[in-house]
């Protein structure tokens, strides 16, 4: 019985390769579905690693840094507080006309806070007094610069030459201008040494959930406030990548949706299929049911073929998955941040796929199967 549905499979080509198609797509986009959803999260990921910080806080002015950072630590569960200098600048381009403006972030050299994606040169370091990171979108505006190049910017009104020190990967053409510079240097430019509206908060405890950041941001909110401080916003570290997140998730919900559509028409080509070939080895059946093959021989010669061209949908829907991830990966993130994603093949979606088409391909093939184990003998032999 095996080698006759192995037979069977094969013996109308055409109508074959037609009902691949249609489920091979919808498997193919199904698994690629969720390997761009990894490639997303890890790129997500990548820019969570410039936001360690369990609280955010920033003030309505500048306090000392040692005043606030005592303060803060009166509050139990607290491990590290660091006092950042923050300020928008323009770069002065060769002719002295002012550029693009640019949001400048300085942590303490020291800072572990932040961790880069280089993609040329290196971060600051302790010692650093004018030196600058840029993010990606500096290349696109200046191709020619390296590090160690000079790049001047006006800070308050004060003009100041940088030296390039390298670039790094944040979130493509969406992130803006963004420069990192060390805290002692641009405290300095903006006469507030020793000074910080911006705080990095980071917890006793690891791994906290947005709640728990949420409801430690509020103790650290009231307790500054009770001590007079004016505070301007204070928010959880995982705030960002979450409303990021629950946009990514709409967006794979989406794909899910209408690749289980192209799967369902790929069913239903299925059954069509499953019947036509039931319907034309009509004789072949009632022979079959001639020589003592009973109903359930009948039900499985027309279940596994069925099952046999699902799982040959599975591996082409698996293999054609690899270039639609990039090309989708690759599409959506330059939509979104500006900048191609790196592939990343998840197994979720491939066992997920082969446990659906399983189903899809058995429920499939149940009601042609019954039809054929229904046929008498004395009905299939008479028929033509």
């Amino acid at each position: 019985p095996l080698l006759i549905s192995l037979r069977n499979t094969f013996r109308r080509k055409i109508r074959l390769a037609l009902t691949l198609l249609t489920l091979t797509l919808g498997g193919a986009i199904f698994i690629a579905t969720f390997n761009v959803q990894g490639s997303l999260n890890k790129y997500m990921e990548r820019i969570g690693q410039y936001f360690l910080a369990d609280i955010n806080l920033s003030l309505s002015q500048s306090y000392r840094a040692a005043e606030i950072e005592h303060a803060v630590r009166q509050v139990p569960g607290i491990r590290q507080v660091e006092g950042w200098a923050a300020a928008p600048a323009e770069i002065v381009m060769p002719d002295g006309s002012s550029g693009e403006t640019i949001s400048l972030l300085a942590p303490p050299s020291n800072s572990t806070l932040v961790k880069p994606v280089l993609l040329q040169g290196r971060w600051i370091i302790p010692g650093d007094m004018n030196a600058i990171v840029l993010n990606e979108r500096f290349i696109d505006l200046f191709p020619d610069m390296q590090p160690g190049d000079t790049l001047r910017i006006k800070v308050l009104g004060k003009e100041s030459d940088m030296t390039v020190v390298g670039f790094f990967q944040l979130a493509g053409r969406s992130g803006g201008y963004l420069g990192y510079t060390t805290y002692e240097h641009l405290s300095g430019l903006m006469g507030t040494s020793k000074q910080a509206s911006v705080y990095r908060i980071l917890a006793d405890e690891t791994d906290l959930t947005l709640k728990e950041q949420e409801a430690l941001g509020e103790k650290i909110g009231d307790h500054l406030r009770a001590q007079g401080y004016a505070i301007s916003e204070i928010s959880a570290g995982q705030s960002m990548t979450k409303k990021t997140s629950d946009g990514i998730n709409i967006l794979i919900g989406f794909l899910l949706v209408m690749a289980s559509l192209t799967a369902a028409v790929g069913s239903i080509g299925l059954t069509g299929t499953m019947s036509l070939n039931v319907l034309e080895r009509t004789r072949e059946i009632g022979i079959t049911r001639a020589i003592g093959a009973s109903n359930r021989t009948v039900m499985n010669l027309v279940i596994v073929e069925g099952v046999l061209i699902g799982m040959l949908s599975w591996l082409f829907g698996a293999l054609l998955s690899f270039p639609i991830s990039t090309i989708m990966s690759n599409a959506i993130n330059l939509s979104l941040f500006g900048a191609p994603a790196a592939f990343t093949f998840t197994p979720t979606g491939v066992i997920l796929w082969l446990v659906a088409v399983l189903l899809l391909s058995v429920l499939a093939s149940v009601m042609p199967a019954r039809n054929a184990a229904r046929l008498t003998i004395r009905e299939v032999l008479a028929y033509e």
